[in-house]
């Protein structure tokens, strides 16, 4: 079992993220806090919406005025995206299987709770809407 570990921690410490990681995991969730937000701006609200919707909001304003102020060039978007193209393979498959789920759920009939509706929620609804109006 000792033998087991050390050599798990050896492989650990060569596997060390780069210090960059951490900043280009941020910015990317600034983009997309911003991409979201603009993509329901762009959509017939939900019922029932509006508490989740102003949250999700005035995230994507939050987010915007964050990578306005660092900014957010086009070499930094093409350093983060090397440096996450290997830190969570199938995130964005993952993403979009989760996203038609909720679209179909949508279709379905499903209803938002206003409270505490997420923001994939938010946005399946809205395209939901788009798509059956």
């Amino acid at each position: 079992m000792r033998r087991f570990l050390d050599t798990r921690l050896a492989r650990m410490a060569k596997t060390e993220e780069p210090s960059e990681l951490p900043a280009a995991r941020h910015h990317s969730l600034l983009r997309a806090r911003v991409a979201v937000c603009t993509l329901l701006r762009d959509r017939p609200t939900p019922p029932d919406a509006d508490r989740a919707l102003a949250g999700e909001l005035q995230l994507g304003d939050t987010a915007a005025a964050e990578l306005a102020d660092i900014p957010d060039t086009p070499d930094l978007r093409e350093t983060d995206r090397a440096l996450l193209a290997r830190d969570h393979a199938g995130a964005e498959e993952t993403l979009e299987a989760r996203l038609w789920h909720l679209i179909r759920e949508c279709l379905a009939g499903r209803e938002l709770d206003p409270a505490n509706a997420s923001p994939a929620e938010l946005l399946a609804a809205r395209l939901a809407a788009a798509v059956s109006g």
